[in-house]
């Protein structure tokens, strides 16, 4: 009898000691998830796309059989290969940088941030999940390494070459040019719906694969710049010439697109109603990054009136008289656009979290 009650006792320890954890299913609290979760998100922007024509200014003639053109701006496009054929022509060693460069690329990407958000998953069985997520990403949008180098190489050039070139009659010349950058306050709201299967469905630490998709919206702020040149003199000492020369350059994202989800993780089951989670998910998708400029032209017109014009081919004409025009006097350009982005951003989401089960 002794022998017999020892017997069962290690069979009942031996049947305990080896049975595998309980399972979801098993566990019998619920078939709904909650989960809060923080981590964080590393992207990639698509930097492929086409470049845009930008505009050519209309020809006129100052005088003397010479030939200038009506530029809205300096700083790129035809008004800076304008300006440097003229410095050309001063023999000056100077030129501008124009921006082209800028305006002809992705000119900014979104930077690694950090990650926040929840997640609503039903059960089906003891093996598969469907989920609704929602997550918020600081990934703000910003204006790359190369288009800040750029922004700056215009900005200091345009001061250059116009302090080479305003020589001869113009007195009390002065010019200066500024570059105001708003870095922006971009954000995305992440939105997907996935299936989860389980790879394993005993034990406390189930490995987990994910796939779905979703929509990706930006948030927030857009980075821009505006360059604002200026230069005033006077010619002669006698004729005040004061004009200014602003570009706004704006990088924009869609507001939403549509991405695809993938991923994979591990979930472990501290008890039958709660546990902790940790996975990874890749988003492709969206990202396309648009260039746009504006430019906006503007003169002073001072007293007494009077124009000048250089002797040059081409020729650059100065001006407050109204019927006589400046060479610094086409339209002004309003969101035109200089470069069309293509291609998917792949966005990996690095997450930990606990989940509740009801």
């Amino acid at each position: 009898m002794r022998l017999q009650t020892r017997t069962l006792a290690l069979a009942v320890f031996t049947a305990f000691a080896i049975a595998p954890s309980p399972t979801y299913a098993q566990a019998g609290a619920g078939k709904w998830e909650v989960e809060a979760h923080g981590g964080g998100m590393f992207t990639s922007t698509p930097s492929s796309g086409s470049a845009e024509t930008l505009p050519v200014g209309a020809s006129f003639s100052p005088g003397l059989g010479l030939s200038t053109r009506r530029e809205s701006t300096w700083l790129f496009g035809d008004g800076s290969t304008l300006l440097n054929q003229v410095a050309a022509a001063f023999r000056s060693s100077s030129r501008i940088t124009a921006l082209d460069s800028v305006l002809g690329s992705a000119a900014a990407s979104r930077e690694n941030g950090g990650s926040f958000g929840f997640r609503l998953a039903r059960r089906f069985g003891s093996r598969y999940a469907a989920e609704f997520g929602f997550d918020v990403t600081q990934t703000p949008l910003r204006f790359t390494s190369a288009a800040t180098s750029g922004i700056e190489a215009t900005r200091g050039s345009f001061v250059t070459v116009f302090n080479s070139v305003l020589t001869g009659p113009f007195n009390n010349l002065n010019v200066t040019a500024t570059a105001d950058v708003n870095e922006g306050s971009g954000h995305q709201i992440l939105t997907t719906g996935v299936m989860t299967v389980d790879l394993i469905t005993h034990g406390r630490l189930i490995p987990f694969v994910t796939g779905g998709g979703g929509v990706i919206s930006n948030g927030g702020d857009s980075p821009s710049v505006t360059v604002v040149g200026n230069y005033a003199f006077s010619i002669v000492g006698v004729v005040p010439i004061n004009e200014t020369d602003r570009v706004t350059v704006r990088v924009v994202e869609r507001d939403h697109s549509a991405v695809g989800v993938f991923g994979g993780g591990v979930r472990y089951a501290a008890s039958p109603r709660w546990g902790l989670r940790f996975d990874v998910r890749a988003t492709a998708g969206g990202g396309k990054v648009d260039t746009i400029v504006d430019a906006a032209p503007s003169a002073v017109n001072g007293t007494p009136p009077g124009a000048i014009f250089s002797l040059t081919a081409p020729s650059i004409q100065f001006s407050t008289v109204p019927t006589i025009p400046s060479s610094l006097g086409a339209p002004t350009i309003s969101s035109l656009r200089t470069f069309t982005g293509s291609g998917s951003a792949v966005r990996t989401n690095v997450t930990g979290g606990v989940y509740f089960r009801f």
